[in-house]
């Protein structure tokens, strides 16, 4: 199996949307399962799932018609469904750890696609076998990607129909120093290089909920919870999830540079460190980077 370089993953990865009817070998499709499982937690306490649906009509079918359709996610022969244990932090913890597998099956030249709002959680949870508590709250295909020009076409078609999918914020707009919204002046190419891999992050229609404000050794994480795209769905925030997404993105690029370094996201008061670094209403701290 080919090992994880992840700041080349977190710079390739794209969001696959057509793939080769070809399956994935099982042995491949079990070592990124595994990587889900043996993902780094934000929260050891919280219980979360990785169903692989090697069959992946059992999923599209039940999507909706144009998202389930062979010409978009229909296409993926498997299918990968997150389930987690509804607690504080959860959908946080499953953004932080599904993207350590999406991250990994990049390496193994597979495509995926997060999938967080075009699915009815009923609907998908009838051949889970859920327990008490548990939600499901995302899924991605998994296959081949489709390089075919057709393939290219629809990946084409697609990120063209999609909302600000050519527009990414600059890291100026994300990474703030001490105080919300000052210039980040620095000369660390190392911190920036992790910043860098963090605004990379995929988010529900490039939104980009993330913030993030650099003290010294301590990095805090905050996210635009009251935004355009800050989409809350039957208890789940997934602005939550994206953010997760991308502290998972920051931490791994950092432990790949050498840092020995954690997220926090229990442990310290909210409310102080909003008036410690004048974090403007609207905004949650998550959780804080410590070196």
């Amino acid at each position: 199996m080919t090992p994880v370089n992840i700041i080349s993953a977190i710079h390739r990865r794209i969001s696959v949307r057509h793939y080769e009817p070809r399956p994935v070998p099982e042995e491949v499709l079990q070592s990124v399962v595994k990587s889900g499982e043996t993902s780094v937690a934000l929260d050891d306490d919280i219980r979360i799932r990785f169903h692989l649906i090697e069959d992946g009509k059992l999923v599209s079918e039940q999507m909706t018609f144009l998202t389930g359709g062979k010409w978009l996610f229909g296409s993926s022969p498997h299918f990968i469904i997150a389930t987690s244990e509804e607690k504080p932090l959860f959908m946080l913890n499953m953004g932080f750890r599904m993207e350590q597998m999406i991250l990994f099956a990049t390496e193994q030249g597979l495509g995926t696609c997060w999938i967080g709002g075009l699915f009815t959680e009923k609907r998908m949870g009838t051949f889970l076998g859920l327990e008490k508590d548990e939600r499901v709250i995302a899924l991605t295909p998994i296959g081949y990607p489709d390089t075919s020009l057709y393939g290219r076409i629809i990946h084409g078609l697609i990120h063209l129909g999609s909302p600000d999918s050519r527009k990414r914020k600059r890291l100026e707009q994300i990474a703030f120093g001490t105080n919300w919204g000052s210039p980040l002046e620095t000369q660390d190419d190392e911190l920036l290089e992790a910043l860098e891999c963090a605004r990379l992050a995929p988010s529900w229609v490039n939104a980009q909920p993330w913030r993030f404000l650099v003290n010294g050794r301590e990095i805090v994480a905050a996210a635009d919870a009251s935004g355009r795209y800050s989409s809350v769905r039957d208890g789940k925030h997934y602005y939550r999830l994206d953010v997760g997404i991308a502290m998972a993105h920051f931490f791994l690029a950092a432990k790949e540079i050498g840092w020995d370094g954690s997220w926090h996201v229990t442990g310290f008061d909210p409310v102080h460190v909003v008036k410690q670094y004048a974090i403007p209403e609207g905004y949650e701290v998550l959780g804080i980077y410590r070196r």
